[in-house]
């Protein structure tokens, strides 16, 4: 009996004897897009090509239920994932900026319940301390608890900050969004 193969992760890989039905832009608007059809012979995987004949740029959309390095590492895109302005911006129709995900941070510190004593505590809570705002100056509240906590202040203001990830190398990636224009 023949088992079903399977990724790293447990994604069924298919056989060949059916294949994903793709996502097709219709991009009636920029005539000088073409697109093929391929489907994989030995596995589920379809893919779409699209082609920008004036620049000669392409981008291969892949729609398969088992993962690959050529999406993993942005060779290809995912086609149950991509949008139509993400094709765009890899045929060179459409330009795009990155807007990070971000988040106030008060640099604080946990005391415990027998140190509480030892510091004194100010009128504002933690969430009022945040509600002042980025670069509020806290620098009159630093080394003292915030009210009803025992979260001690150990930074001068509210900082913003970037929402990281690590990626599939070890790497930390911002993360965040892209605006098309």
């Amino acid at each position: 009996m023949k088992t079903a193969k399977t990724d790293k992760t447990g994604n069924l890989i298919g056989d060949g004897s059916w294949n994903i039905d793709p996502t097709v832009y219709n991009f009636c608007n920029y005539p000088q897009i073409s697109n093929t059809i391929s489907e994989s012979e030995s596995t589920e995987t379809t893919y779409v090509r699209y082609f920008n004949n004036e620049n000669g740029k392409s981008i291969t959309v892949r729609f398969s239920w088992h993962e690959n390095n050529a999406t993993k590492f942005g060779d290809q895109l995912n086609g149950f994932a991509t949008s139509e302005n993400e094709v765009l911006f890899h045929l060179g129709l459409k330009n795009r900026f990155f807007v990070p995900d971000t988040y106030l941070s008060i640099w604080t510190r946990m005391v415990s319940k027998k140190e509480i004593d030892k510091y004194e505590m100010i009128n504002l809570t933690i969430k009022e301390l945040y509600a002042l705002g980025k670069n509020s100056d806290l620098s009159a509240f630093t080394g003292k608890l915030a009210k009803d906590s025992n979260f001690l202040i150990l930074g001068d203001k509210v900082t913003e900050q970037v929402s990281t990830k690590t990626n599939i190398l070890g790497g930390g990636v911002q993360l965040g969004k892209y605006i098309y224009e």
